[in-house]
């Protein structure tokens, strides 16, 4: 179960984002700066090979803890950048863009959130079923 979970997410956080951002309402959007778009392009060029790691040690490997954590430390960024959006003056959806927002919450954050939600419950199983401790991280 906690394998499924980290792979949800896992795509959930770095495969979706891929396609959401690839459209008019993020990366083509003639509103947005020129910079902001190298940013996207270079954060979903990475969130796309932290899945195909994270999918190897997953699969292949049959390491659980290192996806958990590749996939957590995506979703705590998002998690940082939703926490402190009024400090450094962003916004959820900007100009351009379209997105429903169901009982008035981004259907970004919603979705996020829930992955992180995944993933929390994924680590919590992982370590409860195992006698991993940290000598064996990197094994």
């Amino acid at each position: 179960m906690s394998k499924v979970l980290t792979f949800i997410a896992l795509s959930g956080g770095c495969v979706v984002p891929v396609f959401m951002d690839l459209g008019s309402s993020h990366l083509f959007n003639e509103l947005w700066d020129e910079h902001a778009r190298t940013h996207l392009v270079w954060m979903i060029a990475s969130f796309f090979f932290i899945f195909i790691l994270g999918s190897y040690f997953l699969f292949i490997e049959k390491n659980e803890v290192i996806p958990a954590l590749m996939s957590l430390c995506v979703l705590l960024g998002y998690a940082i950048s939703a926490l402190t959006i009024n400090f450094y003056g962003g916004v959820f959806l900007g100009e351009g863009g379209i997105e429903p927002e169901p009982f008035g919450i981004p259907i970004n954050l919603i979705h996020f959130s829930s992955m992180l939600f995944l993933q929390l419950l994924a680590l919590i199983l992982i370590f409860k079923k195992s006698t991993w401790n940290y000598r064996n991280f990197f094994q």
